[in-house]
Parts: structure tokens; sequence; C-alpha cells
């Protein structure tokens, strides 16, 4: 076996061809937002986050005005630009649905989130941020068990629009939650992320009857976060994101009640209980998610 890289090396920039440098400049500085720390005319540019000295160059040297490599040639498959946290992640999905950049993909990989794309010049991009390690799903030998699963989106944002600690803060010690209620709470997350598809699913179906078909996932996005038609949704997935974060007993038992609150469907209640009773009236996924979601609100503590 060949002696092992040293663990420390990581991979520091990136140096793509583009065939313009305004236009790749508007891409990476202008949507995505990083910091451009030199540019050599029209020729080249070099962006970094966080006054590094550059994560991604650009240039035109050998590509000024030329195109991008044709389907079955070796090369780039894709840049993997890896964000701190899930509200970073959800602060570029964000960025690029303002700039109605289409996205090809968005996956949970399990030790990831992910979306994928492509640049002006036809470079792939995953734009990603990392789980905690011991969150990693792993096999019965312990090896890393990576999946391709759905991305809930809608999530994301709603991850971005969440405040984040003001910087410096304090540090102290977490509360902690017993084996049986973390079960409990990772349960819960694993069916209201059920529910919270199936009543995406029928949002979309009902969406399409009244004003026609959504043409792809990027204009699906830009539904989930601008019309709303959706927003509805915005109150499940900002509560699975909480879930995510809950570490204590008071504060696990505080959620659970208002998850009990929340999902009460009712023909005359408020904007939630009306479009939630309609979907249960349609759609019997959602009946099946419903249930499962209120047997483990059922679960005696």
């Amino acid at each position: 076996m060949a002696d092992p890289i040293d663990p420390r090396v990581d991979i520091g920039h990136v140096h793509l061809k583009v065939a313009d440098l305004d236009r790749a400049l508007a891409f990476y500085h202008g949507v995505l937002g990083f910091e451009i720390v030199q540019r050599m005319g029209a020729s080249a540019a070099f962006l970094s986050a966080g006054g590094y000295h550059h994560h991604i160059g650009l240039n035109t040297w050998e590509s000024r005005n030329g195109q991008p490599p044709p389907p079955g040639s070796t090369g780039l498959y894709h840049v993997a630009i890896r964000y701190p946290d899930r509200a970073a992640l959800g602060d570029a999905l964000r960025r690029l649905a303002d700039a109605r950049v289409a996205l090809e993909g968005a996956s949970d990989h399990g030790v990831s989130e992910a979306l994928y794309l492509h640049d002006p010049d036809g470079n792939g991009l995953e734009l990603y941020w990392d789980r905690p390690r011991d969150q990693w799903p792993r096999t019965s030998d312990g090896s890393i068990d990576m999946v391709t699963k759905r991305l809930d989106v809608d999530m994301l944002l709603d991850a971005a629009r969440r405040p984040r600690p003001a910087a410096g803060a304090a540090a102290t010690a977490p509360p902690t939650l017993s084996p049986a209620t973390r079960a409990r709470l990772s349960e819960l997350r694993t069916r209201l992320l059920a529910l919270h598809k199936a009543l995406l699913e029928d949002a979309r179906s009902q969406y399409e009857m009244d004003r026609g078909r959504v043409n792809g996932a990027g204009a699906l996005l830009q539904l989930v976060i601008n019309d709303p038609w959706f927003a509805w949704l915005h109150q499940i997935s900002e509560i699975i994101i909480r879930l995510d974060e809950i570490t204590g007993e008071a504060d696990a038992k505080t959620l659970i009640d208002q998850i009990d609150r929340l999902l009460v469907p009712a023909e005359n209640g408020d904007t939630f209980a009306r479009r939630y009773y309609e979907a249960i009236q349609r759609q019997p996924a959602v009946v099946l998610a419903h249930g499962d979601v209120r047997r483990i609100l059922k679960t005696p503590a």
C-alpha cells in the first residue's frame, strides 16, 4: 500500500478557462459573491472568500470566445465549493434563485447536502456543506455509506432565513438530550420530511391545475421561494430545521408541543389548517404521512 498523504493537505484553488471574463465575473462575483482579489484587464481575475489570496482563478489566455468541451471529452467534471453550514448553503441557493440561475440537481448525500449546476462556460459546479462527521451514515463495518436522496430546497432556504448567532458570542455548555428523546426527534424528523414532500407534491399538482405546468426544478424553486401559493409550507420546513438544532429536553418538549398544535387540519381554520385539510382530503400519501407523524407525537416521552 502506498504511503498515505499528509492529512493536512487540502485543495487550495481552481483555475478555469473561460470565454468571456466579464460574463464569468458576473456569475462568480455578482451571483455567488466571491470577492475579486486581483484583475488583469480582460484576460484574468482572481477571487476568494474571506480574504484568502484566491480560491478561484479565471482566465481567457487560451479560451477567449471559446466553446465548452463537447460531450464525451475528458476534463473537469465539476468543481465542489464547500460552504461552512446549512445556512450559508441556503444563502447560495437564494442568490441563484434571485439571479434565475437554474439548478440541475439538489441531493442529500447523508454526509452532505449539495446543489448542482453549470457556470456560464459550462463548467460543472457542486455547492455543498458537510454534516458533522459523527452524523455521517455508516455501514455495519464502519465504512462511510453515502446516499443520493432528494434534497428539500424549501427547508434549505428556510435555514438561510434564520438569524445567525452574533460574532464572538460567549459559548455555553449545551443541555443534553436523553437517548430516548434523541431517537424520538430523529424519527419525527424523518416522518416530517415525508409529510413535507407529500404536501409539496400536492401543492405543485394544484398549482399546475390552476395556473399551468411547472417546467423543471428551477421553476419550482422560484415558486417555492416567491409564490404565496407555497408559503404555508414554510412552517413545516422551519420546524424540521429546528429539530436539527435541539439540544435540551425542555426545548424538545416545547417543539413537539408546537408540532402537535400545528398539524391539525381544519376546514374553516387559518391558512395552514385549511390548506392542510384540503391536502388530506385529496391525497392518500398525505393521509399516511400525517398518520405516521401523529403516532410519534402520541408516543409517551
